[in-house]
């Protein structure tokens, strides 16, 4: 499954084009079916996803078949130096479509970690 490493919010903005490109999507029809405005698409793309609401972004992503995947190092430094969050290609139909609710806790864990290690003075 192809996937792109999102290290700043304009790479997500990138991949968002180029999947959008690939549907042969126009930026208004993926708006509306994300529920979102044609100006959060536009502003997005064009690398301006800070302040982006997760859940908005979560909503575009699902209308292209695209999910995120967050992945940290097994050493707590190696996390320090770089933290890369995954955007992936549609999963194949077998595969079990995460929810919102698993890319929240998937987040809610990462937070916590990170917040253990900073209180230990790493």
């Amino acid at each position: 499954m192809p996937s792109d490493v999102i290290g700043l919010p304009r790479h997500l903005g990138q991949a968002v084009r180029k999947r959008r490109l690939q549907l042969g999507l126009s930026q208004a029809s993926l708006a509306e079916t994300a529920q979102v405005s044609r100006r959060l698409i536009t502003s997005l793309e064009m690398g301006d996803a800070d302040g982006i609401a997760f859940d908005k972004a979560l909503r575009i992503l699902e209308a292209l078949g695209m999910t995120i995947s967050i992945a940290w190092p097994s050493e707590p430094e190696e996390g320090r130096r770089s933290v890369a969050q995954t955007v992936h290609a549609p999963l194949a139909e077998d595969d079990r479509k995460p929810s919102y609710q698993d890319a929240y806790d998937d987040i809610t864990r990462a937070a916590l970690r990170q917040a253990a290690y900073a209180q230990e003075g790493r």
